[in-house]
C-alpha cells in the first residue's frame, strides 16, 4: 500500500450497509486532507468515525488501523487536542507517551521502510508539516543502491507516492517546486522533481497556482 492508495483503499473497502457510501467518502476525505482546515470538532469527529468504522479498518490490513492511530497521534501533537477515548484515542495516546518499541520507531527518522514512509505521509496529511515531506523526499527519485533491496524498495515507494501526491496536493506541488531551486540537488533528484510537477500540472490541465493551497483538486 502506497499512501494515496492508502485512502482509497479505505473508501473502496468500507462496504458496510448500515454505513452509507458519501459516509465514506467523506471519512476518506477528511483523512486526506485534514491539514488544510483543523478544527476541534473535525477531528472529535474524525475519531468517533474511526472507532465506528473499526472493523473495516482493522479487517483490511495493510497497516490502516496504525496509520489511522498515527494521524489522531500528530493531529493531537500538533494543536494539543485531547485523544478520544475509543480504541484508536487510546493507541494514538500511547503512542504520544512514546513508552512503547513501536511509539519510539515512529519517531526515529533513522528508522526508514515502506512502512515509515506511510507514516510520514499520514504525518503530514494529520498536520501539514513540510517536515514529513522532507523526510520522504529524501528518497524519492534517488539513485537506487546497488545490493541495498530494502533502501530500493524504500524509494521506489517514496518515489511513486511522493509524484502521485504532488498531483493530488497543491502542498506537495509547491515543495516540489521549491526542490528545484535547491542548488544542492542531485541530477537524478531534479530529473524526478521536473518529472513530478509536470506531471501535477499535466493532471490539472494547467499550471497550479502557487500558494493556493486552500483549495485542493481532489
Amino acid at each position: 500500500m502506497k499512501t494515496i492508495a492508502f485512502f482509497i483503499y479505505l473508501v473502496a473497502t468500507f462496504c458496510c450497509p448500515s454505513v452509507r457510501a458519501d459516509e465514506l467518502e467523506d471519512f476518506g476525505d477528511q483523512m486526506s486532507y485534514f491539514y488544510l482546515a483543523p478544527s476541534q470538532e473535525s477531528f472529535n469527529t474524525f475519531q468517533k468515525n474511526a472507532d465506528r468504522f473499526r472493523d473495516r479498518i482493522e479487517g483490511g490490513g495493510n497497516r490502516a488501523d496504525i496509520l489511522v492511530a498515527v494521524m489522531i497521534a500528530k493531529i493531537s501533537q500538533a494543536h494539543n487536542w485531547q485523544t478520544g477515548d475509543g480504541v484508536f484515542g487510546k493507541r494514538a495516546k500511547e503512542i504520544n507517551e512514546g513508552h512503547s518499541r513501536f511509539a519510539r520507531y515512529i519517531v526515529d527518522d533513522a528508522q526508514v521502510d515502506p512502512t515509515k514512509l506511510d507514516i510520514w505521509w499520514a504525518s503530514f496529511f494529520a498536520t501539514g508539516n513540510e517536515r514529513f515531506l522532507e523526510n520522504i523526499f529524501q528518497y524519492a527519485g534517488a539513485e537506487p543502491a546497488k545490493g541495498d533491496i530494502g533502501r530500493t524498495l524504500v524509494i521506489g515507494a517514496a518515489s511513486w507516492s511522493f509524484k502521485a501526491n504532488c498531483g493530488q496536493h497543491k502542498k506537495v506541488l509547491e515543495f516540489a517546486r521549491r526542490k528545484l531551486n535547491t542548488a544542492s540537488l542531485s541530477e537524478a533528484q531534479t530529473k524526478f522533481a521536473k518529472e513530478s510537477v509536470a506531471f501535477a500540472e499535466t493532471k490539472s490541465g494547467e499550471p497550479a497556482a502557487v500558494g493556493d493551497v486552500a483549495k485542493t483538486a481532489r
